[in-house]
């Protein structure tokens, strides 16, 4: 179904001023013919509040693209990855292309454009079908971010998109010539926006990483739009062949050319200066400092992406398996939604700046497989598939700042066209009513499915169906290895601990208190050697005296080092830990295996937005925040694997530190060499790990322009470790168990030292 806007104008006259001098002149007779003059007065009047009416807007339904669904079973066409797709090529690739660039070359007035559609999410900053602005909303676009309304009102903002692009290839479809049109309005029929899923494959997808692109046929007519750019870049040739083989068109998702330079010379005096939209920007400057040339140079976006690959990938299966209880779970995939922002976006790209990144052809294949990450979720999590709790909103270019936000709220400008809340009375404008979260919760609404989920139209068991998508996530983003959460071993991030260990937190330094948890004492204490046999060989039994004496405080304070030196003997004499993936201690008792989180919250008023928080351990980076320009205010949470990192950690540093003896660390201290406190491969464990991150982990926050803050000028930076037991899954189509966790709070280290750069800490 096309939908297109209805615009019903009222045509109205003005008084000129030869009516004007009619009023003034009948004036004076109003005295004498009062009863005859008034009906044209009030005429008059009438007629000048209809001239001062604005244009009326018919309200634009977000249905999403009903085409290709089967009436009688339900079965929705699905969204596919955009790799597959262009890898498969065809008639299905051929019309996305087409529908793409035939939007992008659409009058940017248009409602229903590349660029209207695009500036729903921030710039221009102006009402999108008859959607104004309510008193008390910030200058902004209508996009939510930091709010739990953002995953669900991002759906039908990507379904508006959709229905209109399928409605572009269905009419390039019926222009082809009619040996190719039937092939090709199937195609169009059950076409949906793909995916880019940067979680399993970081890399940009090889389609949008060149200005051209290669197309099968196209219809009849010459479409400008479809042209190679000229030489310089800046335009098109005249139109592709009609019914040509292998057309080279220029490359819509390369980038968005802007019509009018007004509209980009009132905003932004950087972004807004250049033609198209750019992921990785350059320029040349002259003498004053004026750009003379400009470029980008997308493979850095690949670089970036890559290099953080394996975080994103372990971040978006973390949200799967160890779901926040104190909020609704799939809120947590903007999170990595947000890295994904920067780092494509190269800091300081279009899809970097939340007012400028919709207008990147990126924007859609990223949040394509945004929506896709929360549909899983919302699968296996069925029972809670929106959120049921009330919270602030910072303010949007519709809805006033500090609305308390339910999954009742309007998510502006998305009308529904139809009740949207089932029990309550539903928000309506502009004579249409507004969608909300309870009404996109369920794909049905918008006719879509996604690969995972292509079989929950004849699966009425949700929970069969959770089963099934448990399994594809575990197959994607649960490596298996043993420093991912998925991982089937207890070594390095995921680690095993016997139950009695002769290493373990005395007591646990941390008490419950009526639910919140206080740090007693900062100074981790280890238990003393234990006897468990008569037949100890002589040298373990001077381990045993040797570490008694390691354990004793002085003035509250352990020494380290002859503690440190009786635990490797005793790792020697009794081989505890020659074997990591050892299961079980020789008397019965089973290991505990153990996961590590990072749990880092800040006010985003306090630091320089957008910006990425980093932690750092010794070069290797555990974990980063990544926030956007919006919202200004709040605070942001995160919380952060640390299986992978600390594992890479631990092979970069702890081998050389842990062997190294109180001599020679005294030699170094004495040659002026700074000795880092490794782990070593002996063990993994909270008492070892907690100390170990205590001194190691420093934290960076860098600006999207590269200006590093000093984290000790950020009074609400607050950084705690969590450490879970862990519990392996069991099968292919369960997640691991996580239960009992411990918060150790972490003080907050800058680069240069204790406090950020020469402060003291916080």
């Amino acid at each position: 179904m096309e939908v297109t806007a209805r615009r019903t104008r009222r045509v109205v006259g003005r008084r000129s001023s030869s009516s004007l001098d009619l009023t003034r002149s009948t004036s004076a007779l109003i005295p004498m013919v009062t009863f005859t003059l008034l009906p044209i007065f009030l005429f008059i009047n009438s007629f000048a509040s209809l001239a001062a009416a604005q244009t009326q807007i018919t309200p634009i339904p977000v249905v999403g693209a009903t085409t290709g669904v089967d009436a009688n079973t339900g079965q929705r066409p699905i969204r596919k990855n955009i790799n597959d797709l262009y890898t498969r090529g065809g008639p299905q690739w051929d019309l996305y292309i087409l529908a793409l660039s035939e939007m992008q070359a659409m009058d940017e007035s248009d409602e229903l454009s590349y660029f209207s559609l695009a500036g729903i999410h921030g710039l221009p900053h102006k009402p999108w079908n008859g959607v104004e602005q309510v008193d008390g909303a910030p200058d902004v676009g209508y996009c939510p971010h930091g709010e739990t309304i953002f995953a669900p009102w991002h759906r039908p903002y990507v379904a508006l998109f959709e229905q209109t692009l399928v409605s572009h290839a269905l009419s390039i479809a019926s222009r082809y010539p009619p040996s190719f049109q039937a092939a090709y309005t199937d195609a169009a029929r059950t076409l949906r926006l793909p995916f880019w899923d940067w979680a399993s494959d970081s890399s940009l997808p090889s389609a949008v990483m060149n200005d051209t692109i290669k197309v099968s046929n196209t219809p009849n007519s010459s479409l400008a739009a479809l042209s190679p750019p000229n030489n310089n870049g800046t335009g098109g040739g005249s139109g592709a062949p009609s019914g040509a083989m292998g057309v080279l068109v220029r490359n819509p998702l390369y980038s968005y050319r802007f019509q009018e330079k007004s509209v980009m010379y009132e905003h932004d005096q950087y972004l807004g200066l250049n033609p198209q939209t750019g992921r990785c920007r350059h320029e040349d400057l002259d003498a004053d400092k004026k750009p003379i040339k400009r470029w980008t140079e997308p493979w850095q976006a690949e670089e970036l992406m890559k290099a953080f690959g394996s975080q994103l990938r372990d971040g978006v299966y973390d949200l799967f398996v160890r779901p926040d209880r104190g909020g609704w779970g799939a809120t947590g995939f903007e999170g990595p939604h947000n890295t994904v922002h920067n780092n494509a976006g190269c800091n300081t790209g279009t899809l970097a700046d939340i007012d400028w990144s919709a207008f990147d052809p990126l924007f859609m294949l990223h949040h394509a497989n945004t929506d896709r990450l929360v549909a899983l979720w919302q699968a296996i999590y069925y029972h809670n598939t929106t959120f049921n709790f009330t919270s602030p909103s910072g303010g949007q270019l519709g809805t006033k700042k500090g609305t308390n936000l339910t999954a009742d709220s309007p998510l502006k400008p998305f009308h529904a066209g139809f009740p949207a809340t089932n029990g309550s009375a539903p928000p309506s404008d502009a004579g249409g009513f507004f969608h909300t979260s309870n009404s996109v919760a369920d794909l049905r609404t918008f006719g879509y499915s996604y690969p995972e989920l292509s079989t929950d139209w004849q699966t009425p068991d949700k929970e069969k169906l959770a089963a099934q998508v448990r399994e594809a996530v575990n197959k994607l983003y649960g490596s298996g290895d043993e420093a991912s959460a998925d991982g089937q071993g207890q070594e390095n991030g995921v680690a095993g601990r016997a139950a009695d260990s002769d290493l373990d937190l005395e007591d646990d330094d941390t008490v419950i208190d009526g639910g919140k948890e206080v740090e007693e004492n900062n100074k981790i204490t280890f238990r003393r050697l234990r006897s468990r046999s008569q037949s100890l060989s002589a040298s373990n039994s001077n381990s045993q005296e040797e570490d008694k004496e390691g354990a004793t405080s002085i003035d509250g304070k352990q020494t380290k080092e002859n503690n440190k030196s009786s635990f490797r003997r005793r790792s020697l004499a009794r081989s505890l830990t020659k074997n990591p993936k050892q299961k079980r201690q020789s008397y019965g008792q089973p290991a505990k295996n153990y996961y590590y989180t990072a749990e880092l919250s800040v006010d985003r008023s306090e630091v320089p937005l957008p910006c990425t928080i980093s932690l750092i351990v010794n070069g290797v980076v555990m974990g980063r925040m990544s926030l956007l320009g919006m919202p200004m205010e709040g605070i942001a949470k995160m919380s952060m694997p640390l299986a992978r990192p600390l594992n890479d950690a631990v092979k970069k540093n702890g081998g050389q530190s842990q062997s190294r003896s109180l001599r020679g660390r005294m030699k170094m201290k004495a040659a002026g060499e700074k000795s880092k406190r490794g782990l070593g491969h002996v063990d993994m464990t909270p008492n070892r790990i907690i100390p170990f991150l205590r001194g190691n982990m420093t934290v960076e926050i860098r600006s999207n322009d590269q200006t590093l803050t000093d984290p000790s000028t950020v009074p609400s930076l607050h950084l705690d470790i969590q450490d879970w037991e862990y519990i392996p899954r069991k099968n292919a189509s369960e997640f691991p168990i996580f239960q009992n966790p411990r918060k150790w709070p972490i003080g907050i280290r800058g680069p240069g030292g204790h406090g950020g750069y020469g402060g003291d800490g916080h």
